[in-house]
């Protein structure tokens, strides 16, 4: 017979996680991108955290031994880059929390529906209640025993990790969030009341025993389900009747809202056509965020409301993304207008552009036209016509699409279809044209014959 030791879940998440070294050739960097946003108001100590979580009682919950002891992988000796400290919380915590609080808890890399793109994220069932995002160790060594909240006094370091997870956070209307290098964990709350406010726990070491990480981890997940929303904190609620902007669909406002008619021009070029939207200052206000259409190279594509119009928004978290995507994300807002006589023919209107919330993300908004190609199993003879058509009217501007995708085409209403994205896109050289040009129509066609009926 093989006997296991049965624990309670008090018990099992008493046990301590483990440690990971870096290798000696790991990176040194102790950088973190500066994308802008916008910073608390103030940063303090939560003073009572641990205390808190010392003092709840996991098995007044659930009191039966039911739970083997924790399954750790204490192989994690040569840790070079980011991905693995990613690697380590994933399996030392995410995956023996997921074991250990039940099916309706969910630690995971899984991605929600608004803009930005946190490490790692905590639902229950499917409501998203916390945001996690990691660092390396190297990047947050020099808080060397201070609390958080005097860390972001004196460094700017500190300051812009910070103002990533509290925009994280803020974009999700959530209270709670966690900051870790695996090696340490700081814990994030946002209250209701001063929602511009942030506490931060004192550091608690991996190795830590009163609490434990686990346990820690566990008490912030049980505390965020049953919060309330924190809300944007540059929100204000307007009553119905007394808004002055014609252009607003709902009740709430950005404080910023003010200077968005100054800024719409910035960085739109001068014969931009009158029927295409200016460059703009987006903020929370300005989208109502509804689902996660689909995940990319260069990151999310959101289903979202702007102004009370449907639109799919592009978006570049730009704390995560090189320099090269934001020039893709830029350059395919000009192929847009380059195209603006068939945009809502062959290709998706663009509604807007421009940062999102101070700077930290990119976005680009279209109209919904249809489905993936990939959705449907067969096209008809007509509709493969017209995808040809498409790009032949695309190349006819001067334009190569450069990226022929199943994901790039998509099917509409009455047998459109439009093919999108132009991050690849290109104008080639005129001596080449006809060549590539030909090439691309190729590569289409046979694509298309796999799905034509």
């Amino acid at each position: 017979h093989v006997y296991f030791l049965v624990l309670t879940l008090e018990e099992a998440l008493s046990y301590v996680t483990p440690p990971i070294y870096y290798a000696s050739n790991a990176s040194s960097s102790t950088t973190s991108t500066n994308a802008g946003g916008d910073s608390p108001i103030e940063v303090a100590l939560w003073e009572s955290f641990f205390d808190d979580v010392n003092g709840f009682t996991f098995d007044s919950i659930d009191p039966k031994p039911k739970f083997e002891k924790p399954q750790f992988n204490n192989s994690y000796v040569n840790v070079r880059y980011e991905e693995g400290v990613r690697s380590a919380f994933e399996v030392n915590i995410c995956q023996v929390l997921n074991k250990l609080m039940g099916p309706d808890y969910e630690f995971s890399r899984w991605q929600d529906g608004s803009p930005g793109i946190p490490n790692f994220n905590c639902h229950y069932t499917i409501q998203l209640i916390l945001c996690i995002e990691n660092k390396r160790g190297l990047v947050l060594r020099e808080i060397s025993g201070r609390t958080f909240s005097e860390f972001y006094e004196s460094s700017s370091k500190a300051k812009m990790v910070i103002q990533q997870i509290y925009n994280y956070m803020c974009n999700r209307q959530l209270q709670y969030g966690v900051l870790s290098t695996y090696e340490d964990h700081w814990f994030l709350r946002r209250p209701p009341e001063t929602p511009s406010k942030l506490f931060v726990s004192s550091t608690l070491s991996s190795q830590s025993e009163s609490p434990t990480v686990l346990k820690a981890y566990a008490y912030i997940a049980k505390q965020a389900r049953a919060s309330l929303p924190s809300p944007h904190p540059n929100v204000i609620t307007v009553p119905d009747g007394e808004g002055s902007d014609a252009t607003m669909q709902n009740t709430r406002i950005t404080r910023s809202m003010v200077r968005k008619k100054e800024d719409s021009t910035q960085g739109s070029s001068s014969n931009d056509s009158a029927n295409q939207p200016n460059q703009q200052n987006l903020g929370f206000a300005d989208f109502e965020f509804k689902s996660l259409l689909g995940e990319g190279r260069s990151g999310k594509t959101l289903l979202c409301e702007f102004r009370g119009e449907k639109i799919a928004l592009k978006t570049v978290d730009l704390y995560k993304a090189s320099p090269d995507i934001l020039k893709e994300m830029q350059k395919e807002v000009k192929i847009y207008k380059d195209l603006k006589d068939i945009q809502g023919k062959y290709i998706p209107k663009l509604v807007c552009y421009g940062y999102y919330e101070g700077g930290w993300c990119y976005v680009i908004g279209t109209t919904l036209v249809g489905t993936h190609l990939s959705n449907d199993k067969k096209i008809t003879t007509q509709q493969r016509s017209k995808a040809l058509k498409a790009l032949k009217e695309i190349h006819k501007r001067g334009v190569l699409h450069n990226d022929i995708r199943e994901e790039n085409i998509l099917l509409g209403s009455a047998g459109r279809m439009y093919l999108i994205d132009f991050g690849m896109a290109d104008r080639p050289d005129p001596k080449k044209k006809r060549k590539l040009f030909e090439g691309e129509k190729l590569e289409l066609s046979r694509l298309l014959d796999c799905y034509a009926v």
